[in-house]
């Protein structure tokens, strides 16, 4: 058998590499011995085993024979050694003449029995009537006999399983291999919800070894603030400028990631509208960044009419009715953008006049439904005189937009105007003129 054995490491729970608990196999078989029959080392010898990726120390190893047959078992000794060099003799002198075929079996410290003779499957206590006797490069004893002895020590590195056959005339194998179950005290992360979110989005994530979490991070960008539940569980809150990626964890056993990511929403941006002003119904471009999923644009807290997203970097919007000037909004998933200079928005208006020779009075409406552009409106009364339109009295309109203004009258045409002024707010109110109306003699 060749020396080059294919590792597999198979996560528990769908864990990331920082896993809590993983496996680790060396599926090629041990022949034992490595040629002929005993005594002499199994091929290969050592098998190893990469332990990669884990987080914490050792708070439990367990080992696994696959598909072990012998035909004088008692001639086995079994030695694993941990990468920091501790050892233990997971089996020697044990079992007997009987032949055995087919036998797995997995080593716990937590087991209540010891390996039987004659051997069986099962899972057993590291059993040693004898001593390990085999030759360099497994180290020199005095050895261990339990597995706790790898406690507390780093798991990563080379695991090393030395097998000799101690006496002449027969033969085995391991023949499917030999795996290791490590658990660490190191962080996991199992779950997380909800999958997505926007910046201040509370996340709950579900573990183990949580206790004393120091950072929490979103795709790399550290969380806006972070809490403690219990030892199974934080909550986090999504940071500004978060992206798309795993979640992890940091305690002072190590760190650990999601083996998915959590799928963040960037906040949009809106950097420009144009044109920059423009009546109701008009069509506007609004320009920015993040801006797929918008759920909503409004021009100063008022919806748009209708809205379509172009692509993530522009939106063309409808000025809707009752728009006053302001900021351009735009709502995502991922938070609002707001435009960095007030759209202006021109409000077309209507006055009326009705003349007699007592009084002049009308009503001055927004088309578009704005009252500011109706209410508190200068009017001026006009007369026409050799040629031209000259003002002879004055009012303002009340809430409802209308006016009335008294006084005598001489015969001729009249109009009203209500010239073009712009609000504090940058609301334009357009100039409206009335129709002519005759005062007769």
């Amino acid at each position: 058998m060749g020396t080059a054995l294919a590792v597999l490491a198979i996560a528990l729970l769908g864990l990331a590499s920082s896993a809590h608990a993983q496996v680790f196999s060396a599926p090629a078989p041990v022949t034992i011995p490595g040629t002929g029959t005993g005594p002499g080392p199994a091929n290969p010898y050592p098998s190893p085993i990469t332990v990669s990726g884990m987080t914490g120390a050792v708070t439990n190893v367990t080992a696994t024979l696959t598909g072990v047959r012998h035909t004088w078992p008692a001639d086995m000794e079994i030695l694993l050694v941990g990468p920091s060099g501790q050892t233990v003799v997971l089996l020697a002198d044990v079992g007997g003449s009987t032949d055995i075929t087919n036998v797995n079996l997995t080593f716990a410290d937590s087991a209540p029995l010891a390996v039987p003779t004659p051997i069986v499957s099962g899972t057993f206590r590291p059993t040693s009537l004898g001593a390990f006797t085999g030759p360099a490069p497994a180290p020199p004893g005095p050895y261990g006999a339990a597995l706790s002895i790898f406690n507390g020590t780093v798991p990563n590195g080379q695991w090393r399983l030395f097998v000799f056959d101690d006496a002449a005339g027969d033969t085995g194998a391991i023949v499917g291999g030999w795996s290791l179950d490590v658990t660490t005290n190191g962080p996991t992360l199992g779950s997380f919800a909800p999958l997505t979110g926007p910046p201040g989005t509370t996340v709950v994530l579900t573990g183990t070894n949580l206790t004393g979490t120091s950072a929490v991070s979103f795709g790399g960008t550290p969380a806006a603030s972070f809490a403690v539940v219990s030892p199974t569980q934080v909550t986090a809150v999504v940071p500004a400028g978060a992206t798309t990626g795993p979640i992890s964890v940091t305690t002072p056993n190590g760190t650990t990631s999601t083996a998915t990511a959590f799928q963040a929403s960037p906040a949009p941006t809106v950097t420009s509208v144009a044109p920059g002003s423009g009546e109701v119904g008009d069509s506007v471009t609004i320009a920015g960044t993040n801006l797929t999923g918008a759920t909503a644009v409004s021009f100063a807290g008022t919806p748009a009419a209708t809205f379509s997203v172009a692509s993530p970097t522009s939106i063309t919007a409808t000025v809707p009715a009752g728009a006053g000037a302001g900021n351009v909004t735009v709502t995502t998933p991922g938070g609002t953008g707001t435009s960095p200079q007030p759209f202006a928005v021109s409000h077309d208006r209507r006055i009326s006049l009705a003349m007699n020779r007592r009084r002049a009075r009308g009503t001055v409406t927004a088309t578009d439904g704005f009252a500011k552009c109706a209410s508190s409106v200068r009017i001026n009364v006009q007369r026409r005189a050799r040629g031209r339109w000259r003002t002879v009295a004055r009012d303002l309109t009340n809430a409802n937009g209308r006016y009335s203004i008294p006084g005598r009258r001489a015969a001729g045409r009249y109009r009203a105007v209500a010239p073009a002024t712009t609000l504090a707010g940058g609301d334009q109110c357009q100039r409206a003129r009335s129709r002519s109306d005759r005062v007769r003699r």
